[in-house]
């Protein structure tokens, strides 16, 4: 498989404090933004202040939102009670955005991809998925009787901590649609992506077909590089644009 869709960035400071040092190191126009909502306790919140980012991402070119909660990490091998109160407030979070900025719409497709954060080190229990990931899928978000939220998980499938081979344990609606993963690590000092797109998929370590269709293939701090951000490819197949909130005009 070659290629990719789209094209951006992910950080945990806000869009108007990172973009200029971004596009000064990497160069990169970027389609979309992933930023975090609540509870996400060692990043920025975009629910806080966003219109500016809004502002920032509309002048980056970046016009695409892409939403994801980190929650303490040792809530995810929690109950299912815990997974539904940190997606409750994930929920919340994003709604909150949504009401505050009036050109910030769902994606066309009524399908935004909301993703939880699970770094290498935490295991992922199942009641926690199921509380998590049923709360969100199951979300009357905005009162529209459209349901538009769809859980996606951030991990690195090759973890030896569960998270893929919980998927494979879910059922229905508590099933992940997607995962974004971090691996391979690419580096490039142009930060291009690479001809081929060969994120890390469960289906190589497990059971479960989540297909890898985000990949951030360049992190701070790797490579040298000093920018407070990520670089993130979609799969071909997969435009990420489609899955986030869309500033549809300027703010």
């Amino acid at each position: 498989m070659t290629g990719y869709s789209a094209r951006g960035y992910d950080c945990a400071a806000t869009i108007q404090d990172v973009y200029v040092s971004a596009h000064d190191e990497f160069g990169v126009d970027p389609n979309f933004w992933v930023r975090y909502f609540t509870p996400s306790p060692a990043a920025d919140i975009f629910s806080n202040d966003a219109e500016d980012e809004c502002v920032a991402a509309w002048d980056s070119g970046g016009h695409y939102i892409g939403c994801v909660s980190a929650p303490p990490q040792g809530d995810l091998s929690g109950s299912s009670g815990t997974g539904q109160s940190d997606a409750q407030s994930f929920a919340a979070s994003m709604l909150s955005a949504y009401y505050a900025v009036v050109p910030l719409d769902l994606p066309s497709d009524n399908a935004l991809v909301c993703w939880l954060d699970q770094e290498y080190s935490t295991s992922l229990s199942l009641p926690y998925l199921e509380g998590w990931a049923g709360y969100i899928a199951n979300y009357n978000f905005a009162g529209l009787g459209t349901y538009p939220l769809y859980p996606g998980v951030y991990c690195t499938p090759a973890a030896p901590y569960p998270n893929c081979s919980i998927f494979a344990e879910a059922s229905g609606l508590d099933v992940p649609s997607d995962v974004w993963t971090p691996e391979p690590e690419y580096c490039d000092p142009l930060a291009d992506p690479p001809g081929v797109y060969e994120a890390q998929e469960c289906s190589t370590y497990t059971s479960s077909k989540v297909p890898s269709n985000l990949w951030q293939y360049a992190e701070q701090g790797a490579c040298g590089w000093s920018a407070a951000v990520d670089l993130d490819v979609s799969s071909p197949s997969w435009n990420y644009d489609n899955y986030c909130f869309v500033i549809v005009s300027e703010p």
